[in-house]
């Protein structure tokens, strides 16, 4: 009886009917259709998007002309790229590097400061000032290294003029004499006539009492006398002062709060007024006075004063102040 029944039920999965079989064959023919369309599907599907993607070319030559194959639309050549019209779109193709080309390129991502190569190979330039210009150097080496940066054809004899703790009254009065001061010997701005000369605005030593007009119509008279020397004339307005810390230092004058705030708030003025007459006597302007001011704390710039005494520019300061004087200077 189990023999009997294991053979009836082998018989009874292995033997189809011809209707099971025909409906197989159905089956796996429509399977087989419905495989077939979809890859030709895809491949209408790929073709579709081949023909509307552009890639990036390599060109021998520089005029490349670009076509499709129904030639629709205009193709225009051009020296260094083409450009295809077509359904209102414009698209550039430039040509790509070959990969040992890309490998001989080089990118400098400093940016090299900008020269210029001038009339003349020789120019004077003189500076009149307080002590603000005398800690420029005895040679004005901060300005000596920004002009020739700028100018690397050109050779500058600079001469420095300024004195310390002198107003702009005693300014005016030792224009036209001989300067002698520490290791300096040179003769009068006007015998020297140089090329440029530039007038620094006093600022950091005001009259006592305090005086702005005073100071005001003397730098106009500063400025007239150093008009008679030379065309080239330049006010130069220092760069801003601390307030409450104005003077503090091992090397500074240490005076207190309340006397900082009011000097510093006499120079802030002056320098003012530097700014102001420069416009009014139509005389270019070297501003290190605003750039230097921070408007929040309404007082100079820290990095741009000098630690040790609190009052004149540190070695930062004094870059500063050289960067402006060349970048404004015009020599052309």
């Amino acid at each position: 009886m189990s023999l009997y029944s294991y053979e009836y039920q082998k018989q009874q999965t292995s033997t189809l009917t011809p209707d099971h079989r025909i409906r197989r064959i159905l089956i796996h023919s429509v399977t087989t259709l419905a495989s077939l369309f979809l890859v030709l599907l895809s491949t209408l599907l790929l073709n579709n998007i081949n023909n509307r993607t552009i890639s990036p070319i390599s060109a021998s030559t520089p005029n490349v002309a670009l076509k499709t194959q129904s030639e629709v639309g205009q193709t225009y050549s051009n020296d260094s790229k083409s450009v295809k019209q077509s359904n209102n779109l414009t698209i550039s193709l430039t040509p790509t590097q070959s990969p040992s080309e890309l490998k001989s390129t080089t990118y400098n991502l400093t940016p090299s400061p900008t020269t210029y190569n001038l009339t003349r190979n020789f120019y004077t330039v003189a500076i009149i000032g307080d002590s603000m210009v005398d800690t420029m150097g005895e040679v004005l080496e901060y300005l000596d290294s920004e002009l020739k940066t700028k100018y690397p054809k050109t050779k500058f004899l600079l001469y420095n003029y300024g004195t310390g703790a002198q107003n702009i009254e005693t300014g005016l009065a030792r224009f036209g004499s001989h300067f002698k001061y520490q290791t300096r010997d040179y003769q009068s701005i006007p015998e020297l006539k140089p090329d440029v000369l530039i007038v620094a605005s006093f600022s950091y030593n005001p009259f006592t009492p305090h005086d702005r007009d005073r100071h005001w119509l003397t730098l106009t008279k500063l400025v007239e006398e150093a008009k008679q020397v030379t065309p080239r004339v330049y006010m130069l307005a220092e760069i801003a002062p601390l307030r409450k810390d104005f003077g503090k230092g091992p090397q500074g004058v240490n005076w207190s709060y309340d006397s900082n705030y009011e000097h510093s708030l006499r120079i802030i003025q002056q320098l003012e007024n530097a700014v102001g007459l420069a416009k009014t006597l139509g005389v270019p302007l070297i501003d290190a006075f605003t750039p230097s001011f921070n408007s929040e704390t309404r007082e100079g710039k820290r990095e741009y004063v000098n630690p040790s005494d609190g009052i004149h520019p540190s070695v930062e300061g004094h870059k500063f102040m050289a960067e402006k004087i060349a970048e404004t200077l015009n020599l052309h």
